[in-house]
């Protein structure tokens, strides 16, 4: 069945490229393929961190440890004076920074005459120069002599190397120095502790002192403010009479509250009289009966005893009218006394009505007289009381003043006792040693690093470099990419020269070759012309050919046409001379057939190179002469090859491609990018030529592939003389 292939212009979507699986394998080929880059960029890198680091100087580190806040056995609480709380985080932060600052800096750089000091004298040199010394001069020195630094250079140097580090959960302090001198990094480390303990034994002196004489004069201010309040409460009290004012004051107390009592009970009294005596005067207008119904009145004996006499009066009255007539004399006797008995009983209750007015102003006298009282007895009360809260006034600033003052005397004499108490606010716990070994440079660490730097980095290059390559690797990238079809996949085989071309197919190439040969004589005509090309040189389009012939010749009879009219490739790799006679000749009718084709028995194919070249050979193969000289060796030959120069370059294969059975591009694995075969392919699709596959040369050899083939393969060693064709046998085979 007849396969046709032809490119796709179309490119495969970005989507379906990003899909792909990694090919580990191919990855690993890649590093393999690169590993002596790969270990010559570990080596140098390693040397010249070797190098680097043994210019270095050493830099060592001596570190002492402080307990800050560390007292002995209080013998008085002037700590509370002082304000300085050692039991805080803050308190701790603040001595830590203490031990940070320029001060005990400046006091250790003056303690150990550091501007004299060849440490801060001197500078390290570049690696280079170290070297340079070593080479030129003979000996080498890691530092120079710098110019006489200021004190605010060696400060910030100082503080640069210096380092204070909190030990967690704990009060100690890790105090550290570097330096290129081991004993400076000691003295350094033990001096700033010293520095920090004399700072704080200083500054207790100072604050000692300080506080001493404050509380002089507190004490001094608070014992004449105490005298002052005494006389003014002994004057006001001699100036008021003041003896016993909380008992009086009492007494007060009580007789207010009986004169309350009292007049609220007058007033209630004056209340009931006043009611009474208004009822008997609203009575007293109308008749005796009505005056005398009043229960005050009513209730009185003697009117009760006037009413009975009245009422038995008017009974024997009412007898007598019954029998005797108004004038009889017992009727006007009666009558008599019936007037008497009233005349008392009105001269009773006038005088009742007289006792109840009497009783109604008594009641009125006495509720007066008692509201004045009780207005005299608090009048009496509020200045008594104004007089005791003034005293107590006087007594509540005494008894302050007796208090701070006995305060501040607590605190002078307990100040006076640890005036010359020794109290240690920080403790040396571990003394600097002098370093056995630098911390810096860690020059096998840096080695080590450097060359693993260099290994990852390498590989990083390698692979982003293949991943940002548009070259192919694999037969299946190449397919997937392009949508052509590689019909020959050739492993790459090392070689020193050319001369292996005459020793016949080389053991890696048996297999694809006749597999290649296996195809070509599946297509139209069994593929008889075959056309090589590529799409840039370099490719080893020339070798392919060669070994393709010489492949095919094992069964078939071979012409290799060297249709490069630029290079001459095949007369190059062959060592042919440029002078023989070849295509050029025959096309030009200048020589014959027999002059121009050359039967090369090492080889064992016949051989028809380019001949003479110059700027217009190159239009001989688009002449028909050259249709014809095809069309004639076809029937002298089982398979023609022809090589052309790549199609980016020169239109050579455009002008062949139409006269041939087959056209194989070459392309190089990992060397050729994509573009270029898109363009390559693009130019044959463009004047309706096919392509009928790719040869995949120089693909990274899999052993498991090609190995198979080596036992059976032998190179042939054939003479190296070349006989021509006589134009008679030539014509006599025709």
């Amino acid at each position: 069945m007849e396969s046709t292939f032809r490119f796709m212009e179309e490119q495969k979507s970005p989507q379906n490229r990003e899909s792909k699986e990694i090919d580990l394998r191919h990855l690993f080929v890649t590093l393999w393929q690169a590993k002596l880059s790969i270990i010559l960029a570990v080596m140098m890198t390693l040397l010249l961190s070797m190098l680097y680091v043994k210019a270095l100087p050493s830099l060592y580190q001596a570190s002492s440890k402080l307990m800050i806040g560390y007292s002995q056995a209080k013998m008085v609480a002037v700590e509370d004076v002082y304000n300085f709380d050692t039991q805080a985080e803050a308190y701790f932060n603040t001595e830590t920074e203490i031990l940070r600052s320029e001060r005990i800096a400046l006091a250790v750089i003056h303690q150990l005459d550091l501007q004299h000091h060849p440490e801060f004298l001197r500078k390290p040199i570049a690696p280079w120069r170290y070297w340079w010394q070593v080479i030129t001069l003979g000996y080498s020195s890691q530092f120079s002599a710098a110019n006489s630094p200021s004190e605010a250079q060696i400060l910030r140097v100082f503080k640069s190397r210096l380092s204070v580090t909190p030990l967690p959960k704990s009060r100690l302090v890790e105090i550290s120095f570097r330096s290129w001198d081991k004993l400076l990094a000691q003295q350094v480390s033990i001096a700033v502790a010293e520095a920090y303990i004399e700072y704080h034994r200083s500054s207790s002196e100072a604050a000692t002192d300080q506080t001493i004489g404050w509380l002089l004069q507190e004490l001094n201010r608070l014992k004449s403010a105490l005298q002052s309040s005494e006389v003014e409460l002994q004057l006001y009290r001699e100036q008021e009479n003041l003896v016993d004012q909380e008992g009086i004051l009492g007494l007060i107390g009580k007789e207010l509250q009986q004169l309350t009592t009292q007049q609220l009970e007058a007033q209630r009294i004056k209340s009931e009289a006043s009611a009474l005596w208004n009822l008997v005067r609203r009575t007293a207008k109308g008749d005796l009966d009505k005056l005398t119904s009043l229960s005050e009145i009513q209730r009185d004996p003697m009117v009760q005893n006037i009413k009975r006499r009245r009422i038995e009066l008017e009974l024997e009255q009412a007898d007598l009218a019954k029998r005797y007539g108004p004038k009889h004399p017992k009727r006007v006797s009666l009558t008599g006394e019936i007037s008497r008995v009233e005349l008392e009983l009105r001269s009773q209750t006038d005088f009742i009505i007289s006792g109840i007015e009497k009783s109604y102003q008594s009641a009125v006298a006495r509720e007066a007289a008692l509201s004045e009282s009780l207005r005299l007895a608090k009048v009496r009360y509020q200045d008594l009381s104004r007089k005791t809260t003034r005293f107590n006034q006087l007594t509540r600033e005494i008894e302050s003043n007796t208090r701070l003052y006995n305060t501040f005397l607590e605190k002078f004499k307990e100040a006076e006792a640890a005036e010359g108490f020794n109290r240690g606010y920080a403790q040396l716990v571990d003394s600097a040693r002098i370093p056995e070994s630098p911390i810096k440079p860690k020059k096998a660490i840096i080695v080590i690093l450097a060359g693993m730097l260099a290994g990852i980095l390498s590989v990083v290059f390698v692979l982003l470099k293949q991943a940002m390559s548009r070259t192919f690797a694999t037969v299946d990238e190449l397919e997937t990419a392009l949508n052509v079809e590689v019909i020959a996949e050739v492993p790459k085989v090392k070689v020193r020269s050319n001369k292996w071309l005459r020793q016949g197919v080389h053991p890696w190439l048996g297999e694809p070759l006749r597999s290649l040969r296996a195809r070509l004589q599946m297509r139209p005509n069994r593929g008889q012309v075959v056309l090589f090309t590529s799409a840039l040189e370099g490719e080893g389009k020339t070798s392919i050919t060669i070994q393709t012939a010489s492949a095919c010749s094992d069964v078939e009879k071979v012409l290799l046409i060297d249709a490069d009219l630029r290079r001459a490739s095949v007369s190059t790799y062959l060592n042919y001379p440029l002078s023989q006679p070849g295509l050029t000749h025959l096309l030009a009718r200048t020589h014959s057939v027999s002059q121009c084709i050359h039967r090369d028995n090492q080889l064992g194919f016949d051989v028809l190179t380019a001949g003479l070249i110059d700027r217009h050979s190159t239009s001989l193969l688009a002449s028909k002469k050259f249709k014809l000289l095809l069309k004639g060796l076809r029937q002298h030959y089982d398979r023609i090859v022809i090589e052309t120069g790549p199609l980016m370059q020169v239109s050579d294969a455009v002008m062949v491609a139409p006269s041939v059975d087959a056209t194989l591009l070459v392309v190089q694995a990992e060397r050729t990018d994509g573009k270029s075969i898109e363009n390559a392919l693009s130019k044959l699709a463009r004047m309706d030529l096919e392509i009928s596959g790719v040869v995949f040369n120089k693909v990274a050899r899999n052993k498991r592939a090609y190995d198979y083939d080596l036992p059976s393969v032998h190179l042939v060693e054939r003479s190296p003389k070349v006989i021509p064709l006589h134009e008679d046998k030539f014509r006599k085979q025709g």
